[in-house]
């Protein structure tokens, strides 16, 4: 019978063999569930992504205006993130997560019905990603929050690995799907198979059994926790660092991904098609590298693998964007997905190691705070495209992103050291598993 306890057997996991280990992952039913359901919204949030996108792109003719809807999206990330961190480390996660699939197929379904109805206006899209945007801050940091919960800390680096190959897996089939659905049925079938997926998704939630309690605090104690994480994570020089170079990273090179079917078009010259293919470009590099560190028994220096992994991401944007070749723009796109995984697998896993117990939710918070600049970012990317063009943006922003993260490598201590739990010492003196 498959051992279902995250804290059992710890002595032996790091010589089970990778497949074993992530077999024992998904033998954890609501693990399974939730990584199936994952995988979906993966997919549902790449896709109209894409979609919304392509959609907005083909109203306005505008990469203004494409850059702004992918503003909407970000806008409440950078708003909501540490409220939403707060708030998982009181409700009940698993109904925020129900309550943010349910009104995803709500939101996608009013568009669906625009859509088909041929009356569907910029704006109409502009408000559906606020809301989109606005269910994935609310789940963020109660989603990972309730991973570590499930599996424990001997196994969260193969579960956030999984997670990034679940990531991965839909930043491929998202835009692929997107591209294709949208040359073979329209904007309409396409959004109807959207709505399919995040019903499915909602399904899958609803019949999990971790149904925590929700536990009530006063407003007093609720905002007191604003000022209290804020000093934690800042006197945390582990969490300090991964927050400033989150910080810079989405502001410069997460925020050009808004970006891509207008290079894609404009400067590359290609269809709906093409474009969804080179987009999902990155996620063939992202599972490649997720999977190989997934594989890895024991990593000890996260941080290096964080920094290489966004080096290489920064670099190959920049090629990116100097080419006018479509293969080699696929190629660096597949290269930046590699350096993606890197940096994206242990981005929350470093904070979710570093971090106390009760204050991983808020914490989360915090990092999901710094991954909302994208949207200050995608402004301004979106502001130069509109006076030069969108590759000429993309590099501009990708070459400053490199300038600043450079210093910001060096002084932090991601690269030095080993990232520990707070714990560790303490722990050290109890007596060992025999």
């Amino acid at each position: 019978m498959p051992d279902n306890h995250p804290d059992d057997q710890v002595t032996r996991h790091t010589t089970r063999p990778w497949l074993e280990r992530v077999n024992g992952l998904l033998q954890l039913r609501d693990f399974r569930l939730m990584w199936i359901a994952g995988g979906l919204d993966n997919t549902g949030r790449w896709m109209d992504s894409v979609v919304m996108g392509l959609l907005v792109l083909n109203l306005t003719d505008s990469a203004f205006q494409v850059a702004l809807l992918f503003v909407c999206r970000w806008l409440p990330m950078l708003a909501f993130a540490l409220l939403s961190g707060m708030v998982a480390d009181r409700a009940n996660r698993w109904a925020i997560m129900l309550m943010s699939r349910s009104v995803a197929v709500i939101a996608t379904a009013a568009i669906m019905a625009l859509v088909i109805s041929d009356i569907v206006k910029p704006w109409h899209v502009f408000i559906a990603s606020f809301f989109l945007g606005l269910l994935f801050v609310m789940e963020f940091p109660s989603r990972r929050s309730l991973i570590y919960d499930l599996v424990g800390s001997d196994r969260i680096v193969s579960a956030m690995s999984l997670e990034t190959i679940n990531s991965t897996l839909g930043k491929f089939i998202g835009p692929f799907m997107a591209g294709m659905l949208i040359e073979l049925t329209d904007f309409s079938g396409t959004y109807c198979f959207l709505v399919a997926v995040y019903a499915t998704s909602f399904g899958l939630i609803l019949v999990m059994r971790g149904r925590g309690p929700v536990r009530a605090v006063s407003s007093y104690a609720f905002w007191r926790t604003v000022s209290r994480g804020f000093k934690y994570s800042v006197n945390n020089s582990v969490i300090r660092s991964v927050l400033i170079i989150t910080l810079i990273m989405n502001a410069m090179a997460f925020s050009v991904e808004s970006l891509f079917p207008v290079v894609a078009r404009d400067h590359l010259g290609v269809g709906a098609g093409l474009t969804g293919i080179l987009i999902s470009a990155q996620a063939i590099g992202s599972l490649a590298a997720a999977s190989v560190i997934a594989s890895l028994a024991v990593i000890r220096y996260h941080g290096r693998i964080f920094c290489l992994g966004l080096a290489l991401q920064l670099l190959s944007l920049l090629f990116f964007a100097l080419s006018p070749w479509y293969p080699v723009s696929f190629l660096m796109l597949l290269l930046a997905g590699l350096g993606a995984a890197g940096y994206s697998t242990m981005q929350s896993t470093i904070i979710l190691i570093s971090s106390e117990p009760e204050m991983r939710g808020t914490a989360l918070g915090m990092l999901g705070q710094c991954i909302g600049v994208a949207a200050v970012g995608g402004l301004a990317v979106g502001i130069v495209a509109n006076f030069f063009s969108a590759h000429i943006a993309v590099a501009i922003s990708v070459s400053l992103g490199l300038a600043l993260l450079a210093p910001a490598m060096f002084f932090s201590p991601l690269v030095r050291r080993p990232i520990t739990p707070p714990s560790e010492t303490a722990e050290s003196t109890r007596p060992k598993p025999i």
